[in-house]
């Protein structure tokens, strides 16, 4: 998932090296989607995402305490640095906590098999960068930045415009 808003000007980029960028195309970030080929895992996937969520009840109580420990500490780096109150990081520390109630009573009401398709469904998402051109390329395939950081990796370098990536059934 991407720390970038939807519609954030992008430059995608194949490869490059000491002299040269290739360079797939400027265009936006239109957000997480599931990339092409999404849905079709073999058994095996699907059985290693039940083993997973099967595992989670063994210890749910040590991965809440993990999750709280880590939003606290964070919450405090930004009061630390003068980016919110502790009242401020207070509140947001309790609609985390809600949220995660939520979606815990959420998931409680699935079907294990819901679940593993919501898990590889997520973890299927990925940034889907639409081309000025009119192409797509898909996060995985490149490396991608916006705009005003593209201008500062390029330097000196030449840019050399390539297609982008043929995909099975293209």
């Amino acid at each position: 998932m991407s720390a970038h808003k939807p519609g954030t000007r992008i430059a995608a980029v194949r490869n490059a090296d000491d002299t040269t960028v290739y360079l797939y195309g400027r265009g936006v970030y239109a957000g997480d989607f599931p990339r092409p080929g999404s849905g079709n895992w073999p058994e095996s996937t699907r059985q290693m995402a039940r083993n997973v969520i099967e595992g989670e009840d063994d210890n749910v109580d040590e991965l809440r305490a993990a999750d709280d420990a880590w939003m606290v500490r964070k919450l405090a780096e930004t009061v630390e640095a003068g980016k919110r109150t502790q009242e401020e990081a207070d509140r947001e520390l309790a609609e985390y906590r809600r949220i995660r109630l939520e979606r815990e009573a959420r998931r409680a009401a699935m079907s294990v098999e819901d679940q593993v398709v919501e898990l590889l469904t997520n973890m299927d998402l990925n940034p889907r960068l639409d081309l000025d051109g009119g192409g797509t390329v898909w996060g995985c395939e490149c490396w991608w930045m916006p705009e005003e950081e593209f201008d500062k990796f390029l330097g000196g370098r030449t840019v050399v415009e390539v297609p982008e990536p043929k995909r099975d059934g293209s």
